[in-house]
């Protein structure tokens, strides 16, 4: 799972659980939907790059590899709930039987103790005020294609040497992304925060709305994202964007792009590049919820 625990000030200063390990609590999953084995509701707060400008109730979440969601549980003195993977609710007959997506198990158990501090609610708005961060497709100069299908994206398996797409930086462009193959992929793209506009043509839903590096494409699915390039620019070292599943990457699902400035060209990459240096997605900041009759629990899923 990539990226990783991401604070700062204005997390810091919201009224959210978080003390690692006590009421703030990492769970590392993926391919899988959640929800609690007595479905409760819980609040989503964060997803891949940070809070969400206003918290959604919600009883299920899907994440596929790479996404990641900061849920806030409340719990009641004495109570024990279960958080449980659930089968995936896209793709075929095919990918429900053999690829797992029909199994169901059970992550971990939260005990509440019979005593329990209360908590304020969940802040409203925890991140209102860092909306305009996400790019707006208004703003966008250009649009790209990007067509899932194994072995590759846009017809081409990965190659080391080959940089197949060239941006400006500090420019916003919208890419679309279409999944004309036999099964679920995911999007995943390094050095940038993108916002989903849309899926099929239809606003999405609450998960999708914030700050996201990665987004699942399910089988005939179309989904269009806004990017802005506001990271380092280098014509000779590529960032990469590929589905996030393991065995498709591996098949060849990844390509490369560089960041460069107004009017230069991309370079060349050399023969030992690797991608060491190069940045990928960052995770997700803190949140919670409560009630004062009982207490907060931040997961990060």
């Amino acid at each position: 799972m990539p990226g990783g625990r991401l604070d700062d000030e204005n997390s810091a200063r919201l009224a959210l659980p978080k003390t690692y390990g006590v009421d703030d609590l990492p769970v590392m999953v993926q391919d899988v939907t959640f929800g609690f084995d007595d479905d409760r509701a819980f609040d989503l707060v964060g997803t891949d790059g940070g809070l969400l400008a206003a918290p959604a109730s919600m009883n299920r979440v899907q994440l596929s590899p790479g996404e990641r969601a900061e849920v806030v549980v409340t719990m009641r003195p004495g109570e024990r709930t279960v958080l449980r993977s659930y089968p995936w609710r896209d793709g075929n007959g095919w990918e429900r039987r053999f690829n797992g997506g029909d199994y169901s198990f059970d992550v971990l158990q939260l005990r509440a103790a019979e005593r329990l501090r209360p908590s304020p609610e969940v802040p409203g708005r925890p991140a209102a005020d860092r909306g305009l961060e996400l790019p707006d497709a208004d703003d966008a100069v250009r649009s790209r294609p990007f067509e899932l299908r194994r072995p590759g994206i846009n017809g081409q398996p990965m190659a080391m040497d080959r940089i197949d797409e060239t941006v400006t930086r500090g420019t916003t462009e919208v890419w679309t992304l279409r999944n004309g193959g036999d099964m679920t992929h995911n999007f995943h793209v390094h050095d940038v925060q993108f916002r989903v506009l849309d899926v099929n043509g239809k606003r999405p839903e609450p998960a999708l709305r914030g700050r996201k590096d990665t987004v699942a494409v399910p089988m005939g699915a179309t989904v269009r994202i806004a990017l802005r390039f506001d990271g380092p620019s280098d014509p000779n070292a590529p960032y990469m964007y590929h589905c996030h599943l393991l065995s498709h990457e591996d098949d060849g699902m990844m390509g490369q792009f560089v960041v460069v400035e107004k009017g230069q060209r991309a370079g060349e990459v050399p023969d030992h590049a690797g991608h060491e240096g190069v940045s990928g997605g960052s995770g997700p900041s803190p949140g919670p919820r409560s009630r004062s009759t009982g207490h907060a629990l931040t997961c990060r899923v």
